[in-house]
């Protein structure tokens, strides 16, 4: 019974991956628990488990020419950096007023993205030439700054990426992506595939280091993988197929369903 709960658990998490590009912790990390599980345990099989999500997801995108490998290696080194100052200071904050606050942040998230697909589906009927213009034109001053100094500026956001993602525990997936959305005007698709690639990365270094402090359940995260490679795989070929703005709304919905699952998990 246990394989066959620990399958669907993995199966879940991929599903997560493959449509919004976040990390499947808010599903692994309570179900482990419920099986019996430590939480240092859990966390590690989270992170085996979402490594491997992450990289089928992530050759997914690849293959629908989704994936931005130049940007994404520079905030992966950058985020990694930026992570272990987070880490430094997240003991300094109280841990209610952290999972809280990660609560809110899916929660606005959630809304942020609804209203980017309902505003992209408004766009298809109406002409707004010269307002768009005028901030178009602020907008690719910006992008052409940031895109022209690749390196610089992805080791700064991938900096403020991890800091972040150190202070909150997770998340790191969902501030790459929006990131990538909203700051370098990445589309949906891409934006998903490249924060998947550089969640690989960061998901493997810490599923090494609990390997190495003996808090990865090994038999448990392998049975948990096989479930996120369908799922995964699954998800993230539909994702490609669907459109901008249904993906857009389909994200909202998710962090809004994880944004709430957090605050009654730590009520």
């Amino acid at each position: 019974m246990q394989f066959i709960l620990t399958l669907l658990i993995g199966c879940a998490a991929g599903i997560v991956t493959g449509l919004i590009g976040a990390s499947g912790v808010m599903v692994v990390v309570p179900a482990f628990v419920l099986l019996g599980f430590s939480t240092s345990e859990s966390i590690g099989a989270s992170l085996f488990i979402d490594a491997v999500a992450s990289l089928v997801v992530a050759w997914t995108y690849y293959q629908n020419k989704n994936l931005n490998f130049k940007q994404g290696i520079w905030i992966t080194i950058g985020s990694i950096i930026g992570a272990q100052g987070g880490s430094l200071l997240s003991p300094l904050i109280p841990d209610v007023g952290l999972s809280h606050a990660f609560s809110i942040f899916l929660l606005i998230s959630a809304v942020v993205f609804w209203l980017r697909g309902k505003k992209e589906s408004k766009g298809e009927n109406t002409i707004m030439v010269s307002e768009e213009e005028d901030v178009s034109t602020e907008q690719n001053l910006i992008l052409r700054i940031l895109r022209s100094n690749v390196i610089v500026s992805g080791m700064v956001l991938g900096l403020f990426v991890g800091v972040i993602s150190g202070l909150l525990g997770a998340g790191g997936g969902v501030m790459i992506l929006l990131i990538l959305v909203f700051v370098m005007q990445y589309n949906m698709h891409e934006g998903i595939g490249t924060s998947t690639f550089i969640m690989a990365v960061t998901a493997a270094s810490g599923a090494i280091g609990h390997a190495f402090s003996a808090s990865l359940p090994i038999k448990a995260a392998m049975i948990g993988a096989i479930g996120t490679l369908i799922g995964g795989r699954f998800a993230a070929r539909f994702a490609n197929k669907v459109d901008e703005k249904i993906l857009s709304k389909v994200v909202g919905v998710l962090f809004a369903i994880l944004g709430i699952i957090m605050f009654i998990i730590q009520k």
